[in-house]
Order: structure tokens, then sequence, then C-alpha cells
């Protein structure tokens, strides 16, 4: 994170040392392993590093300093007899994890810090953990995955493979992290499913601020030349998941203040339960795929919020049919003043489904029902099912990205998306 160069001929050293030491290390004990968390796997896009940390709050802070996060990387045991040490070093701003005590401490002795136990390797030997070594880089040069994909690639292109370097545990072990234990002051979940044709369309879920800049989506998105793919860590095809971040230039022309990620491929036509947090003390957004955390990344919003489903289409012609079932959303922080509710908790009225334009059309099929909070106007809103249907109408010199600059044929006005959209405001 910091730094220069790493000690590779020491490291070397170290690990040849350790080896036989290692190996002993596989052989699985007789106690058992205990509990179970999610590993959170980060990159650092300018040294190249992969950085494990079971820290939610580390996570959240390295993101908001420009790591991204890439998911889970796998489910350790919450305590074993093996733990696996963490090391850093202070002059090539790179980490390094290893279950051997000795190589630890040759590793300290020549200038590394020691951070202590960053978890434990499972003694039932689950899952492996696949270790390899890039012999060209100065910085990141270890990679870690259960994906024997991942690492089959990795050597086919120059990395070594150094075999295992741990253990997991099966994922079901892992605690629950689903809606009712989400802990983000914004978040909507729906369970969505996208079908469409043409050049390009998207179905997801919106947070957007009010009275201020800033707007957030994350959902299933086709486009047939996946044009920004480029800006993510993954969606190699033409679907994809994909979190837009608009934050503080959302009226201006450009990328600037735009933050458009493809995260993994997505299937058409495949049920997915899509959910969107954003957690007020990190200001960080938080991307959900069947109750698994797949992105995280920063943002600059500020309550109160609107929430939304939505469905939109690329260029004029373009089609869509997209469904939204079980929809929740909870807003606020829930917290108390003299006996009652503070003002920002819950979510207000009715969902809105007369959001129509350029030819799509939003539909609330099932109003769902408010889980009241105080009193009749503060609520949030769940079990709600929508969908947008519909092909775009509009001058075919125009797309999703310039038809704000149109005026839209249904409301008279300008500055109207390419969607048809059902929407709920939190109580202000």
């Amino acid at each position: 994170m910091h730094g220069e160069r790493p000690v590779h001929k020491l490291l070397a050293k170290a690990l040849l040392a350790s080896a036989a030491s290692l190996l002993l290390l596989a052989t699985p004990a007789m106690a058992k392993d205990s509990g179970a968390v999610r590993m959170q796997r980060l990159y650092n896009p300018n040294s190249g590093e992969h950085f494990y940390t079971a820290n939610t709050n580390e996570r959240d802070h390295l993101v908001n300093l420009g790591w991204s996060y890439e998911g889970v990387g796998w489910v350790a045991p919450s305590k074993s007899g093996i733990p696996v040490y963490r090391l850093y070093n202070p002059n090539a701003g790179d980490h390094h994890y290893t279950m051997n005590a000795g190589e630890r401490d040759m590793l300290v002795g020549v200038g590394w810090k020691y951070e202590g136990i960053g978890w434990y390797s499972s003694e039932a030997q689950t899952v492996s953990l696949y270790r390899q070594y890039n012999p060209n880089a100065k910085t990141g040069t270890h990679n870690y995955t259960t994906s024997g994909g991942e690492r089959n690639y990795l050597v086919k292109v120059g990395w070594r493979d150094e075999g295992i370097g741990w253990y997991g545990v099966d994922p079901s072990l892992a605690p629950v992290d689903d809606f009712d234990h989400d802990t983000g002051y914004a978040v909507i979940e729906a369970r969505m499913t996208l079908r469409g044709s043409g050049t390009g369309y998207h179905a997801k879920v919106d947070i957007a601020c009010n009275g201020h800049p800033g707007v957030a989506s994350f959902g299933i998105q086709y486009e047939h030349n996946m044009r920004y793919a480029h800006k993510g860590p993954g969606g190699t095809n033409s679907t994809a998941f994909l979190l837009e971040n608009v934050m503080d230039h959302a009226a201006e022309a450009g990328l600037e203040g735009k933050s458009y990620t493809f995260i993994q491929n997505a299937q058409l036509g495949q049920s997915y339960l899509i959910r969107l947090s954003w957690h007020k003390d990190t200001n960080t957004l938080h991307c959900y795929v069947n109750n698994e955390e797949v992105f995280s990344q920063k943002t600059t919003f500020q309550s109160p919020f609107t929430f939304a489903v939505e469905g939109s289409v690329e260029r004029n012609g373009d089609s869509i049919s997209a469904s939204f079932d079980h929809v929740k959303v909870k807003a606020g922080d829930g917290k108390q003043a003299y006996g009652y509710q503070t003002d920002d908790f819950g979510t207000i009225g009715y969902w809105n489904d007369s959001n129509d334009f350029f030819g799509l059309q939003a539909k609330l099929t099932n109003p769902g029902y408010a889980v009241n909070v105080d009193g009749p106007t503060r609520s949030n809103a769940f079990d709600a099912s929508m969908t947008v249907t519909g092909t775009a109408r509009l001058d075919p010199r125009y797309d999703w990205d310039t038809c704000f600059q149109l005026v839209e044929p249904t409301t008279g006005s300008k500055n109207r998306p390419l969607s048809g959209m059902v929407n709920i405001a939190q109580t202000q």
C-alpha cells in the first residue's frame, strides 16, 4: 500500500527454508474447526497486490482509498489450530501470508512487520486455497484462489504454481448475509429477471439522493458491445452485473464523477436476488447477488433518498421485459431520540408507477405491504412486485446516454431517462 520494492531474494530463501515445515503443516490435525467467516478479497490497481481480510471495516477503508473490492475470496474457520500469519513489507508496500512460524520470524528479522493472525486454515482441509507466484512482479507477487480455472490461467501466462497455501471451509457454513441482517442505512432488494431484444437493455434497483447530485443503480445489463467492460474486474460476455455510481457531476456530459463497473457475468432469463446497500458510516455502496457480496465502492451520497426499480433500453426499437418480485426497501438508522424515531427513518406513501418514458411502461403488479415504524407515514416497504416492458420510441440519433436532451413525448419535458420505473421516497 506504501513503499517501493520487495525483498525478493530474502523472501525466496524464507520460502525454500520453510518448505518442509509447510508440508508438515498440511497434515490434518485432530482438533476441529470452529465457526466460519467470509474472507474479503481486494485488489490494488496501482501496485497489483491482492489483499485479504475478514474485517469489513478494513475492507471499506481500503475501498475508500481506491482499492477494488472483488467479493468473497473464500470462507475461513473463525478459529482452528492452524493460524495464518500476516506480514507487511514497509519498503515494498506488499503483504505476505504464511502458516509457518519460522518463515514469519525470519521475515520479521529482515525488516517485515508482523501484523498478527490474519485468519485460520481449516484442519478438515475442505476447500483448497491455491497459491501462485509472479516472478516478474515487484509487488503483488502472490495470488491465492479457490478456483482451479484461475490458477491454471495464471500459470499459463507465466505465474508459478506453488501448490496449496491453506484451506477454507464449506461456504455454506458462513453466517447469513441477507436483507434482514444488512446493516446499511439505505437498502433495496429485488428478485430480478431480465429479457429483451435489440442492442441493449438493463434491469436495476436504484438509490437516488434527494437534493444532492448522487444516484446509484445495480442490476443486470445486456449490451452488444460492452463498451465500458474494461472498467470492471469481470463481465467478459454481453450480459453482466453492473454498478452505476454517479456522484458529483451527474448533470455534466462525459464520465467525470461517474463510474460504470461490470462486476461479473450474468445470464438473461435467469432469476437473481439483487441487493444494493449504502452504508452511512463509510459512505460506501455494497452490491449483493443471491445474498453474496460481489462488489463495494465509495461514493459521495447524502440522505434522504428515493428508491426505485427501473428497466431501460439502449436505442430506438430496443425492447425489454423485466420482472421484479419480492421488492424490499428499508431506510434510516432506526435510532431513537427522546423515545421517538428520528425523522429520517422509513419510507413515506406508496409505490409510484407513473414514470413511463419513450415507450417503456412500468407497472406495479403487487403493492406489497408496509411495516409501520412510527405512525402511518414512517414505514419500510416489503414484497412488492413490478414489471417494466415495452419498445423504445425516440429519435434514432439518440440513445440511453443522450436522450436527456430530447423532449419526452408523454411528459413534454426534457431530462427524462430512456426507462420505465417504479419508485418510493424516504421520509424527510
